[in-house]
C-alpha cells in the first residue's frame, strides 16, 4: 500500500522534477571535463554545482509542487489530509537531492577535488568526511525550507520561486558584505565556493567563523522553517484560498 502510494506520488511529481537535479549535476560534470581539457582546474566549478546550483534548483522545485494540487479541495475533505501528501512529496525530493549530492561530492573527494584547510591534515578521515557534507547539506536544507515556506505563505508558485531566486542572486553579489556583517552572517549560504577558494590557507578562526558556525546556523534555521511549513500545510482554509487564487 505504501509503496503503491509512493510510486503514485513520484509519477505525479513528473519527469521534470525528477530529472532536473540529475541533468543539472551532469551538466556541471561535462563542464568540468571541458575545463580540464583546457588545463583549467574544474574543482571550483564542480563545487558550485553542488553547493550553489542544486539547492536553488530543489528549492524552486519544491516551491512549485507543495502549495498547489489539482485535487486539493478533495484531499482536504478526506481523512488522509493534503499535508500528509505534501510531506510525502517533499520527502521524495529530499531523498533524491541528498542521494545525488552524496554521490557527487564524495566522487569529488575521491578525485581529490575538495580542498580542506591545511590544519585538518591530521584530523580523522571520518571527521573530514562529515565536514565535507556540510558544504551541500546546510544550503540544501535551507533552500528547501525557504522555498516551501515562501510558496505556502505567498500562495503563489511564481512569487515564491522569484523571491528565492532573488535571495540567491543577492548572496552572490553581496557575499563579502554578508560575510562581514554579524547579523547577516548566519545567512551566508555559499562560503566554500564564493569565499577564499580554495580553503587550504584558511585558519581555524576563519573556518569556524565563516563556514562551520554558519552551517550550523543555517541548519537550525531550516529546521525552524520546516516546522512553520508544516503548520502552514495544516491550515486548510488558507490552502484552499491559495489554490483558487493561483
Amino acid at each position: 500500500m505504501l509503496l503503491d502510494r509512493l510510486y503514485y506520488e513520484i509519477k505525479l511529481l513528473g519527469k521534470r522534477s525528477i530529472l532536473t537535479p540529475l541533468m543539472l549535476l551532469l551538466g556541471f560534470v561535462l563542464l568540468a571535463f571541458l575545463l580540464n581539457s583546457r588545463q583549467v582546474n574544474p574543482a571550483r566549478t564542480l563545487l558550485a554545482g553542488v553547493e550553489m546550483m542544486l539547492p536553488i534548483a530543489m528549492g524552486a522545485i519544491i516551491g512549485t509542487v507543495i502549495a498547489q494540487d489539482a485535487a486539493l479541495e478533495l484531499q482536504l475533505t478526506v481523512p488522509h489530509k493534503y499535508h500528509h501528501t505534501a510531506v510525502l512529496r517533499f520527502s521524495c525530493l529530499l531523498v533524491l537531492s541528498v542521494s545525488l549530492a552524496l554521490i557527487y561530492i564524495n566522487s569529488m573527494n575521491g578525485l581529490h577535488l575538495i580542498y580542506l584547510p591545511s590544519f585538518m591534515q591530521n584530523w580523522s578521515p571520518l571527521v573530514r568526511l562529515l565536514l565535507i557534507q556540510l558544504i551541500w547539506l546546510a544550503p540544501l536544507l535551507w533552500c528547501l525550507a525557504v522555498g516551501s515556506c515562501f510558496a505556502l505563505l505567498l500562495q503563489s508558485r511564481t512569487a515564491g520561486v522569484a523571491l528565492l531566486g532573488g535571495i540567491w542572486i543577492a548572496e552572490i553579489i553581496f557575499k563579502d558584505f554578508i560575510a562581514l556583517t554579524d547579523w547577516l552572517r548566519p545567512f551566508l549560504l555559499f562560503p566554500a565556493t564564493l569565499l577564499g577558494f580554495p580553503q587550504t590557507d584558511a585558519t581555524w578562526e576563519q573556518y569556524n567563523k565563516y563556514f562551520l558556525v554558519t552551517r550550523i546556523e543555517l541548519t537550525a534555521t531550516a529546521i525552524i522553517l520546516f516546522v512553520l511549513g508544516w503548520l502552514l500545510l495544516r491550515n486548510s482554509e488558507r490552502m484552499l484560498k491559495g489554490s483558487v487564487e493561483e
